[in-house]
């Protein structure tokens, strides 16, 4: 059995860890131009830590599975 393609989950994660990064870049932009932006760095922050926590998990998971199948022929 073929791993399955993570093409379209990196663009997504990629596409996310972006979103992160504009957010954390605007609230500097904000704070630089005496506005609050303590909450987007905050939110920002919690994106990507969760998009790679999430990503990181995920792979290791799926890797666990595939090799408990491959090791028991029975499934």
């Amino acid at each position: 059995m073929s791993k399955p393609s993570w093409k379209i989950r990196r663009r997504y994660i990629f596409a996310s860890f972006a979103l992160g990064v504009a957010m954390i870049v605007s609230a500097i932009i904000a704070v630089w131009q005496d506005r609050l932006g303590g909450d987007l760095v905050t939110g920002g922050v919690a994106l990507i830590t969760l998009i790679l926590t999430s990503y990181i998990f995920g792979a290791a998971w799926e890797d666990r599975a595939q090799a408990n199948n491959e090791e028991n022929p029975d499934g």
